[in-house]
Order: C-alpha cells, then structure tokens, then sequence
C-alpha cells in the first residue's frame, strides 16, 4: 500500500489504475467512485492494524472498456503500470505512471466516436483578446486562432472540446464559453503560459527556425495557447506529440459567419425534436466511406467558405465525378478499403499500435498508387493538382511488407508477427523453440517404449512447466530416475532432469523470441513515425477526395443541382427543396419545390405570411440549407441556383426558452434578434420565423414591424431577409419599404375544408386558418364554433372601423350594452384612412383600456 499511496499523492487528483498483475486495482475513495461508476464489486483489503481498505479493480484486459466510461463521467484517470518483469523484481515490483486520461486526450477505441474528433483546447486571454489552439490526439491535427473574447463562444464551438486547458490562477467559471459549452477543465502553471515558452516549444518541434511557413507568426496568443498544450500533454499526460506534423491556423477571413443559434435552428448536427443526429443535415450528407472523411465534413459544415475560388475548386472536382460516374464508383470503391490512417498514427505515437494496425495502415498506403492511376486516366484537367499533392509513401508500405508477416496475430505477444530472414537471433530463437517442441514430441514417445507404460504423456502447464504423467495402474514401473512433482486423484506427475533442461530451453526461447520481436515492433513504429507528415498529408488528400466523392455521390442519387456563385447580394432558386425533409419522406410522397428570387438592391426582403402547417418555417430553413451546401463546396436541392456568396447566415426560429440561465423565451428571442441586428451586412442572409410571439401582441407587432423597417433602412445591415410572420398587419409594410415584397403560402379552400398547397407565392396572405388548424388538430367542437363566432365578430368590426376587437364570450356580450352608444361615439370621431396601422392599433388600445375590454 505505500507504493500506491506515493503514486496517490502525486496524483491526488485523478483515479489511479494500479496494476496488479493481471488485474488494475483501486483503492479508498477512488475504489467507491470507480465501483458506483462502472457498475463492479466493491470489495475490503486488508491494510494490517490499520482498518480494511474498499477495493475495485477489472481484468487489464478490459481496460479499453472501462476508461472511457471513467473519464465520461468527467474523472482524471492515472494509469500506473507494473515496468519491470515481476519474476525479475528484488521485492515490490517497480511501477510508474504511464499515462494520464482525459476526456479531450483519451485515445482508446470504446471511448472515440469514430467520425467526430476529440479536441483539447487551451485558451489563453490577454485584455480583450483571445488565443486558442485545439488539438486532437487521436489524429494529430493542431489548430491555432485568435478573436475577440467576447467571439469566443463561437470560435470553440466549432470544435466541440471536451476539455480545455487554461492558466492556472484563471477565473473562468462566469465566462460565457465556459458556461456555454460546460468543458472539464484542467490547468497548468502560470509561467507555461508564455508566448517565448510557446514560439520555442512549436520551433524545436517542427525543427524550424520561425513559424512563418505555417501562416500564423503574428498570432502571439494562438501560439502561447499551443506551446501550453504541447507542454501539458508531454508532462503532465506523459503523452507524445510526435505524430504533430503541421498547424492549421483559423482564420475568419474567407469563412461563413455561422453561430451556435444557427447550426441549432438549422438542424445541422442535431435534431431540435429528438436531440439525436437522425433527421439532421450530417445524417443526410455523411455518406462517406472513411472516417477521415466523416470527420472533416462536419469540420467543413461549421466552416462554410466565403472565397468564390476556394468554392469553385471543390466544384469543379464534385462536377468532374458527376460527369464521370464509372471514376465516382471506383474511387469510392479504393476510398472504402482505407481505414483511419490518422488515427493509426496516432496509435503509433501513443505505443498503443498493434500489428493488424501497421498491415491496416500499410493496405490502406496501398490505395493511394490506384487512386492516383484513375485520376490519371480521367484525361482531365481538373485532377492533376489533386493528383500532384499526394506525396510517395511507397517506402513505408515496402518497409511494413519486408518485415511483417502477411498474416499477424492482433496481440504482438502472440508471436510470429516478422518475417524469417531479417533477425538472425530471431531466426535460431523460433529454430529452438519449434524443435524443442517436437522434442518433446519425440521424448514421450521414447519413454513409452523405454517404460513400456503406452499412456504416458507429456503435458505443461504454467506452475509446474513440463511434466511426465503416469496412471496409478502403471506407478509399478515408474523409472528411479522420475522425480515426482504432483500427485492427482488417479496419476501421478513427474520430472526429470533431462526434461527440465529443455523445458528452460524452450520457455526462453519463447520469452526471448517475445522480446526481439516487441524491440523489432518499436524500432518499424519509430521508422513509420519518421514519415508522420507524408502520411498525415496523403491521409488529408483522402480525406478530402471522400467528402467531395460523397458531394458528387448525393447530387447523383438526390437529383441536385450544381450552384452558380456569384459576388452580388443575389439568391435566385428554381424548385429548391428541403434537403432534409425530401429525405424522410415516403417513397410515394413528392415534395413540392418552391421558386426565390431576390436582389438585396429590388427586393431585399421577403415578408412571408399564412397559416400555421403551410409550410413556411419549412421554405426558409430550405433557403439557409441550401445556402449551406453551396458553400461547402456542394451542390443544392434545387432544379437551378444563383447564390449571392453569403458572409454569415442568421436564423431566429422556433421558440426556446433558457431558464436555467434565467432566460425567458421572450428573452432569448430578442438575444437573437438583437445579435442579428448588431452583426448582420448587405452580404449577410437573415431567416426569420416570428418576431414578436413570446409577449403581448401589440409589443410583438410594434417590433417586428420596426426590426423590419430596421433591416430596410439602415444600409449597413440591409441584408437579404426572408421573415415569416402571423401579424398579417406587417404587410402594409410593402406600401412605404421599397425593397419588401409580400409572399404567402398558398392554400385552397374546399367549403369547411382547406388544403395547404406548400407552395409560396407573390402577394399577401389574406387568412390566418387558425381555427382550421385547430380543427385538424382534434379540439373540441365547442371550443372550434365558438372560435368561429369570436373570428365572424371581429371581422365584421374590422369591417366598421378598420380596427379589430374580438367580442367577449356569447353570456357576457350584454354587459357591454350601456356603453355601446359611447363607444359608438369615440369610433365615429376616428379618422381610421389617415391613420398608419400602428396609430390604428395604438388607438385601439386606448379604447380597450377606457371601456374596459
């Protein structure tokens, strides 16, 4: 126990898996988390005159299992092994800790999801300015930025850490991205938060003299972050870097403004009704056949590029397999047979890479020379720069063939993983091990006949080694020279001289034949490790080569469209459809597509009226995910497309409340808008579906219709706008706003039945169908006719004064009767055709108030 409570107190603050032979053992307090987490026994051990000690452990071999379990439920784990051969050892064994887990550094396979990365991220903040750098240690990709704190939020979204790493003396726990995104935290000193200890750190790792080459010398506090992590990862983690072979440095420039309020409402990566992935926009698309490939998608789904050439490149390759479908299906075919090379590699880095791993990485090294021949043979163009990227891996794949085995066990200690021929002392060690076997073979036989005993054999097992088993019936002519070692209920067990000698023979040449190959094994992962950049490269080019595979592949089978992109504040659609929706639908069910035509300098915005069910949340989260695709290089759900590039993408949809941070749905409503209002410009695109609805109609009214003139008016926000609304009042708008038009969506009456067309079209809406709704929703019939009655009350009052005010319930309208002839009195002295229908609704307020309606 003082072994591990020495390991304990340099670890105080993780749980420590203390091997113990074949099993990983906890203690104390660790023991009664680690059981009620896992779900195992919690047994006592005995601690001599101290009391008995709670104990939990589990088979090493399950470990993978375990960890990420422990480290889900947001505990540090310490793993701390047995480095010396016990049967070596002079007392307690030597043990160290080899490893330190986290939830943004855990590597084992049960714990990663295979296309999505695992990110660790350090901040550092200076003033009003942040430095980031966010690293997978699965992959080995780095990423650097920098951006306002107050943009911070937003930046680390877009990576998802599981963990950050920030300055120990930090005060983070009221910051908005801490409590956005709720990371697990950990620190390192103060003095490791520099940018000398990070320039340096980053220079003596790439072996470079600046970080020029990079693109991200002047990012100071990008830098610092990233020498912390490097750091931390080293030291603290006992973990290795190796496999970091380049940095990507985060720019805004060139890159769609896409925030969290955004890619929630859009349905990206999760459903707003289920909280899962099925029914989002990555569940449509991630039909990529390699997990590199999965995981920059939906990198490349919360970047969106801005750059017209950078867009147009991925086209023009997404175009190039549309056209030639038979080179679609063969390099998909090759691209299905690569596994994870990024994360082999990382493998490697960790000594956590198995033989199946290296002849995994070698087969899919393979491919590339394939892939490369096929482009060649497209007599295309527009392959040859891709073509030109890849660089020679040939030598790590000839390296891996001459010393692997065709055929290897998944476990190294299993033996027979390198060829004859490439370790001499390997070669006479199998030599010995496998005529030592058919020695004994060749002794039993032997000593049947020189004892005339036709029973007996020769066994092994792993206390006694190698024995001589004779029967009880036969213990007559037992030899003098049998030493007998064990004594069963019907035989005896013997050695002898000459079979112990060999038996020490064979069991070294085992263990020694174990030993050169593990040496062997490390000496061909340094040498692969050696190649990390050019096989991280050819890994990225697949990557890359996947997604926009998978873009052609879903244009094909889904009949979309490729998209003209253009500078100007244009968004033009012909029968563009819902991506998403169209998918789920039953074969036997169409959707209908719907035409946009828009020009921020004629008709800026798009006031959208009509029913509930009739589709109009539906058209504009279409519009924004259409918008989407074109600017991640793909094609659109649409017959024809001119896009106007879009720099960031805004949606205030649906209605959600954040009560927890003491945020009404009203509130965050107005957060929406408000951010909207403050970021948005003439290349923006802003989808609004209700403004308004979360407090009193008038209020709601009064702002939606002055965010509307809003957005008109002030030319450094005018951005293109598609808002859907119920104040059918917002559409007188069109007679004073130049730039707004008036669209509805389509319904057809069939007497008491309606029929919502989804098709949106030009001009006002001019009935809400509410109660149509309502009906076809299952209220009760009484509370639908007198609904009817309150709806016929208030339009015939609309027709008399231009106002609307809804009569109370039927039993209580004559109460009203005295002060019907003044109320008569106070409408008769408006003047409702020069009045605006704010003044109108204000006016009608103040009549409500003074008669008490």
């Amino acid at each position: 126990m003082r072994q591990y409570e020495e390991v304990k107190r340099q670890y105080s603050d993780a749980i420590v898996l203390f091997r113990m032979g074949d099993f990983y053992e906890t203690f104390s307090d660790d023991a009664v988390t680690t059981a009620k987490v896992l779900g195992i026994v919690l047994t006592k051990r005995s601690n001599g005159a101290a009391a008995d000690v709670p104990l939990a452990g589990f088979p090493y071999h399950a470990i993978d299992n375990y960890l990420h379990k422990l480290v889900n439920a947001g505990h540090r784990v310490a793993i701390c092994e047995q480095v010396e051969d016990p049967k070596l050892a002079k007392g307690i064994v030597k043990r160290e800790v080899v490893e330190v887990v986290t939830p943004g550094t855990i590597t084992s396979e049960a714990a990663l999801n295979e296309k999505a990365n695992q990110f660790l991220a350090c901040v550092h903040i200076h003033r009003d300015q942040a430095g980031y750098a966010v690293l997978d240690q699965s992959t080995g990709e780095l990423f650097i930025g920098e951006c306002e704190v107050n943009d911070l939020t937003e930046a680390l979204r877009k990576f998802a850490p599981r963990e950050v790493l920030l300055a120990e003396n930090s005060v983070y726990s009221t910051s908005a991205w801490y409590r956005e995104l709720k990371p697990f935290v950990s620190t390192v000193e103060d003095w490791v938060m520099s940018y000398d200890q990070g320039e340096r750190t980053l220079t003596d790792h790439f072996k470079v003299r600046n970080l020029k080459g990079f693109g991200c010398s002047q990012m100071e506090l990008g830098i610092t972050a990233a020498g912390a992590i490097f750091y931390h990862v080293k030291n603290a983690l006992n973990g290795s870097v190796a496999h970091v072979t380049s940095i990507h440095p985060v720019s805004e420039d060139g890159i769609m403004g896409l925030d969290g309020f955004t890619i929630r409402n859009l349905e990206v990566f999760k459903s707003l009704a289920t909280q899962g992935t099925h029914g989002t926009l990555v569940d449509l698309l991630d039909e990529t056949v390699t997990n590199g490939g999965g995981r920059l998608l939906k990198q490349w789904l919360t970047q969106p590029l801005t750059d017209l050439d950078r867009l147009n490149a991925r086209l023009i390759l997404v175009e190039g397999f549309v056209k030639n479908k038979r080179l679609l299906k063969k390099v998909r075919g090759l691209l299905d047979e690569v596994l994870d090379i990024e994360r082999i590699l990382g493998k490697i880095n960790q000594n956590k890479a198995n033989p199946r791993d290296l002849i995994g990485l070698k087969e899919s090294l393979k491919c590339i020379p394939k892939i490369k021949e096929l482009l060649n043979s497209a007599d295309n163009g527009i392959w040859k720069m891709l073509y030109d990227s890849f660089k020679d891996t040939d030598k790590v794949v000839e390296l891996i063939t001459s010393q692997l085995n065709d055929e290897v066990p998944a476990q190294l200690q299993n033996g027979n993983v390198f060829r004859e021929g490439i370790h001499k002392e390997l070669d006479e060690l199998r030599t010995l091990a496998s005529s030592g076997k058919q020695w004994i073979a060749d002794m039993q036989e032997q000593e049947r006949e020189k004892t005339g005993i036709s029973k007996l054999k020769v066994g092994f097992n792993k206390v006694f080694g190698y024995y001589l088993e004779v029967s009880k019936i036969h213990q007559d002519k037992v030899p003098e020279t049998y030493i007998r070692k064990q004594t069963l209920v019907n035989a005896e067990r013997y050695i002898t001289e000459e079979l112990k000698e060999y038996e020490e023979k064979i069991l070294s040449a085992e263990e020694d034949i174990i030993a050169i190959e593990m040496e062997l094994f490390d000496e061909l992962c340094r040498k692969i490790l050696d190649k990390a950049d050019l096989i991280q490269t050819n890994a990225k080019l697949l990557n890359r080569l996947d997604v926009l595979s998978t873009f052609s592949h879903l244009a094909i089978q889904k009949k979309y469209c490729k998209p003209t992109l253009v500078e100007d504040a244009v968004l033009e659609m012909k029968d563009s459809r819902h991506p998403v929706v169209e998918n789920l639908l039953p074969a036997s069910d169409r959707f209908v597509g719907n035409d946009l035509q828009m020009d921020v300098n004629k008709s800026q915005i798009h006031l959208i009226t009509g029913p509930n069910m009739a589709g109009k949340s539906t058209y504009l989260r279409q519009i924004g995910l259409n918008v989407l695709l074109a600017q991640v290089g793909s094609y659109v759900a649409a017959k024809k497309a001119t896009i106007g590039i879009v720099d960031r993408l805004f949606t205030r949809v649906g209605a959600s409340d954040n009560l927890a941070g003491g945020e009404s749905t009203f509130l965050v409503e107005m957060i929406e808008a408000a951010n909207i209002l403050n970021n948005a410009t003439p290349q923006s695109l802003i989808l609004l579906d209700e403004i308004g609805r979360g407090t009193a109609t008038f209020d709601g009214l009064s702002l939606a219709w002055s965010i509307t003139e809003y957005l008109h008016n002030h030319s450094e926000v005018a951005a293109r706008t598609l808002f859907a609304t119920h104040y059918h009042e917002l559409t007188e708008l069109d007679h004073s706003l130049d730039r707004l038009e008036n669209h509805h969506a389509a319904v057809k009456e069939f007497g008491d039945e309606i029929v919502f067309l989804k098709k949106i079209m030009k001009g006002p809406g001019d009935k809400s169908y509410g109660i149509h709704v309502a009906q076809m929703a299952g209220l009760p019939t009484s509370v639908i006719s007198r609904a009817k009655d309150i709806l016929n009350h208030h339009l015939e009052s609309s027709d008399q004064s231009g106002t609307s005010a809804p009569s109370p319930a039927s039993k209580q309208i004559s109460m009203f009767e005295k002060q019907e002839a003044e109320f008569k009195t106070d409408l008769d002295e408006m003047d409702v055709n020069s009045m605006t229908p704010i003044q109108a609704l204000q006016k009608l307020d103040e009549l409500k108030k003074k008669h008490g309606l």
